[in-house]
């Protein structure tokens, strides 16, 4: 793809977006950025950019500025269904994520991972796998550094470990995996993606450019991505509870792969969903040729990543868990069925557009009490608050301190938000520092 003196739009000025512009001033291209911040809010790379001859339309999204580009890149978040963007498309412009250009110009392997849930645990484990097996391994897109990054210097590296959004693969059209790996799928973003439909369409072009030299790793559970599993071109490995065909699947405490045994008993990572995931993890870094005694020794020894069902502390045995990261109700429900009751949930935070009604088993047959806050607490509470005893909070701090008026010894403090945090935080990483520091300041 000859980059020089093609006018290019870059759609949002966050850590991707300013990576894309770094990567198209080497390229020599002609670059505009918009972003709907207003410029004092934009990173101080913005005045460098300007410097440099950048125009940077700031605070909303002009069709002049869009109709101007030969090529739009869209930073991730950025909506394909903004007016803007759907004018270009009308118009035959192009439009990409920075996915897909990034890709255009990486030479090494690459390990997609994407899922509603557990794409971050599951690309961590599997780069871990081949770092301990010694090779040499990127891990970024959706976590870490951007793949623009790296483009045109991916030299270093054996492999690259992706993990993909779905905004991220909205915006492909030649990108092409050779292990593509897709957890589940379950309703989220539904605030930036038009349908349910169209997420996750999303999430299964991870396999569309695929052929039969690659390998599609996928949940065969999962009822959506199963119907949709038809259409895959490349070798199939499915992986789940259920015995299938050339794939992995669980028998007791163990996972079977072909005449192979995994012994997960000892894991450090809970739950169910995170079995599925060491199970991805194993087809994968098999495949690539990775010993079965270290993979097994691997998913052992990996310890659950901050804000993920992660133990905070226990306090008059009552123990508290930090699962910031759930920021969808698909989340929160696995991360219930880690636990038995009695379990107080702690939840809220910006509305995502998504039923909550998936939870309502979990919460009926668990929760003794369901404490809410943040923006989405009122909707949570008509949708939720039928089931079990619920009190409404404005704070996280009030929150945590509902739940303290409440517990007894043997009851389990779970904060899975279920929303997103951009309501009160400005991510879920800050959400869930400000609960740990909560909650490891309780007198005893």
């Amino acid at each position: 793809m000859e980059l020089g003196g093609k006018k290019i739009l870059v759609v949002g000025l966050g850590k991707t977006g300013i990576q894309t512009v770094r990567f198209l001033l080497k390229k020599r291209a002609d670059i505009r950025a918009s972003d709907a911040n207003p410029f004092e809010k934009l990173p101080g790379e913005a005045k460098e950019f300007q410097d440099k001859g950048v125009k940077i339309e700031a605070g909303g999204h002009s069709n002049g500025m869009f109709l101007w580009a030969d090529t739009i890149v869209l930073s991730p978040g950025v909506p394909f269904g903004i007016p803007p963007v759907r004018e270009a498309l009308r118009r035959g412009i192009e439009v990409m994520s920075e996915l897909e250009l990034a890709w255009r110009y990486v030479k090494k392997p690459v390990i997609a991972i994407t899922g509603s849930n557990g794409k971050t645990t599951t690309s961590s484990l599997v780069a871990a796998i081949l770092r301990a097996s010694g090779r040499k391994v990127f891990l970024g897109a959706n976590i870490g550094t951007p793949l623009i990054q790296i483009a045109e210097e991916d030299g270093a590296f054996d492999f690259l470990v992706l993990e993909l959004s779905s905004f991220q693969l909205q915006g492909i059209s030649t990108f092409r995996p050779h292990i593509g790996v897709l957890l589940n799928i379950s309703p989220n973003h539904l605030d930036h993606h038009e349908s349910f439909d169209e997420y996750a369409c999303s999430k299964m072009r991870i396999f569309s450019n695929q052929t039969h030299l690659d390998c599609a790793v996928y949940n065969c559970d999962d009822p959506m991505i199963k119907e949709s599993a038809l259409r895959i071109k490349s070798r199939k490995i499915p992986f789940g509870r259920t015995r299938a065909e050339g794939g992995v699947f669980l028998d007791g405490n163990s996972a079977m792969f072909g005449d192979e045994t995994y012994d997960l008993t000892a894991m450090k990572l809970i739950g169910m969903h995170n079995r599925e995931n060491a199970m991805a993890a194993i087809a994968s870094s098999r495949t690539l040729g990775c010993q079965p005694e270290l993979i097994e020794s691997e998913i052992v020894k990996f310890d659950p990543l901050p804000h993920r069902i992660e133990f905070v502390c226990e306090v008059k045995e009552v123990r508290f868990y930090d699962d910031s990261k759930s920021t969808s109700p698909g989340a929160t429900l696995r991360a219930l069925e880690s636990f038995s009751p009695p379990v107080i949930l702690v939840a809220g935070g910006k509305d995502k557009g998504v039923s909550y009604e998936v939870l309502k088993d979990e919460i009926r047959g668990k929760v003794k009490l369901l404490v809410l806050f943040g923006e989405s607490r009122f909707r949570m509470k008509s949708e939720l608050g039928g089931e079990v005893d619920t009190a409404l909070a404005s704070s996280l701090e009030e929150a945590v301190d509902k739940a303290l008026m409440n517990v007894e010894r043997g009851d389990t403090v779970l904060f899975s938000p279920s929303c997103s945090s951009f309501d009160m935080f400005n991510s879920y990483e800050e959400r869930g520092r400000k609960f740990k520091e909560i909650v490891q300041n309780i007198s005893v």
